[in-house]
């Protein structure tokens, strides 16, 4: 664009600042001149930039700052010198000194090791030294602008200050700068205003010139979370398919409805303290049903062969799997034949990692109906990696879980980390159902719905979903699929 034409086309923002553009500033500084915040200042520096009138450079640097504590001694004098002008009275407990304990702790050894002070029976004694001695500090505390590396290092171990990195904003001119200067003209109208029309001024007065090929600076709107929409898109993908949200229940439950009502045996390996977390207060759970209770504990007896603890069933955790809801759905006489589901969170004590969490979202479900099959439930996994993970890369491992029988893991590759497990399904056991008076086949599965969001919005770690980072919350991939 040419210097005349760039130069009708700027904003009275950017008329503000050019002027004071023509030599290397930072921006708080052509705020000043220009009589704007940095805010506006910024803005209409980055406007130039994208015609090209200016460069904008970032610059790191360190700076020493006091922390909060060390702000409270900004106005007023630092401990070891409150401590030497009172002992210059003569010699004093610690108790008389106008210092609080946690003030004499952190300076008596400084104020020993220059030999400033006798320190003898709790009494503390000026030395000749003391009365005249100044801290090389003392003088730049307030501003921190003569502070030496070694005096630093002593303010800093008592944490009264420390370092912080800040950015500065540079604006540099380019040589079309001097071109568009000469150009730069405040007589423009940059809108149309009810005087302008009426007076009729608008006849005799230039427009400011609409700029149609410089980039605009990017706008960040507001938008659901990504991991959340997700999760939303899934339950309306899983209602349209005719399945029924099952109720979120308590995230604190006894390990009866957890595993024992799954048909986990009590001394089964999952139910130790390093796979499950347990409640300290209080440990146990009141009364459980009676009938329930009763129907599962004959059914792990006759199947198990250990005798029954009812102490263990009352034993409160947290819920360690989204089935343990499946196990009170049953209780609750579902609809034959009917689908199932719930997005449900749940906790476990497990390694933090790219693919691991110690607290996540699980997609469990069942359905229910005289001629379900395990063809069936295969089937139905493959649809949930094509719907929402977007792929037909699957492969199923023959399993183990206490309720199910056959079982069988879920594979998807992902197009980085290879292979993920996403999760475990199988066929319900008779065993299980029994205690239920269920009398017909019971597909289940509890997935790990946050590996089926990672390769659907294109991420190699599970816990970017709780980043609080504005770059990836910002850029995220939009969904479209589910």
């Amino acid at each position: 664009m040419e210097p005349e034409r760039i130069a009708r086309s700027l904003s009275e923002l950017e008329r503000k600042v050019i002027r004071y553009a023509d030599a290397r500033r930072s921006v708080s500084e052509i705020a000043k001149r220009a009589d704007l915040s940095e805010v506006e200042a910024m803005r209409g520096l980055q406007y130039l930039s994208n015609k090209g009138v200016i460069h904008l450079v970032r610059e790191e640097r360190e700076a020493l700052v006091h922390t909060e504590r060390g702000r409270d001694y900004i106005h007023r004098p630092l401990p070891e010198r409150r401590i030497l002008d009172a002992l210059k009275e003569g010699p004093k407990k610690i108790g008389e000194l106008p210092v609080t304990k946690e003030e004499f702790s952190g300076v008596i050894g400084l104020l020993k090791k220059q030999g400033l002070v006798r320190f003898e029976n709790g009494v503390l004694t000026l030395t000749e030294k003391g009365y005249s001695f100044v801290f090389p500090w003392e003088n730049c505390y307030a501003t921190l602008d003569c502070l030496d590396e070694e005096s630093y290092k002593i303010l800093n171990r008592r944490g009264l200050v420390t370092r912080e990195k800040h950015v500065i904003w540079y604006a540099e001119p380019t040589p079309l700068l001097s071109q568009v200067l000469p150009h730069v003209r405040d007589d423009l109208i940059d809108s149309i205003t009810p005087d302008i029309l009426r007076s009729g001024e608008w006849k005799s007065r230039e427009f400011r010139a609409y700029d149609v090929v410089s980039p605009i600076p990017k706008r960040f709107y507001g938008k659901r979370q990504p991991y959340y929409e997700f999760l939303r898109r899934v339950k309306d993908r899983l209602y349209a398919l005719g399945f029924q949200e099952e109720e979120p229940g308590e995230i604190v439950l006894p390990m009866f409805w957890n595993s024992n009502a799954l048909f986990m045996p009590q001394d089964h390996p999952a139910s130790d303290i390093h796979d499950i977390y347990f409640v300290s207060s209080p440990k146990r759970y009141g009364a459980l049903p009676e009938e329930f209770v009763e129907r599962v504990k004959e059914v792990h007896e006759r199947s198990w062969g250990y005798v029954w603890d009812d102490e263990k069933a009352r034993r409160l955790v947290l819920r360690s799997h989204a089935t343990a809801l499946s196990g009170l759905l049953l209780a609750h006489k579902p609809k034959i034949p009917g689908k199932y589901f719930t997005i449900s969170r749940v906790f476990r004590p497990d390694e933090f990692d790219y693919k691991h969490l110690l607290e996540f979202n699980q997609l469990d479900g069942v359905v229910l109906s005289e001629d379900i099959t395990f063809r069936d439930l295969l089937g139905l996994l493959k649809d949930f990696a094509r719907e929402f993970a977007g792929t037909d890369r699957v492969k199923f491992k023959a399993g183990y879980f206490p309720f199910t029988e056959p079982s069988v893991e879920l594979f998807v590759k992902h197009p980085e980390k290879g292979w993920i497990e996403i999760g475990g399904a199988g066929m319900f056991r008779e065993e299980l159902l029994e205690p239920f008076e269920i009398n017909v086949p019971v597909i289940a599965w509890g997935l790990g719905i946050g590996r089926f969001a990672m390769m659907e919005l294109g991420i190699t770690d599970i816990r970017e979903f709780y980043s609080k980072r504005l770059g990836y919350l910002r850029s995220a991939k939009k969904i479209w699929r589910v």
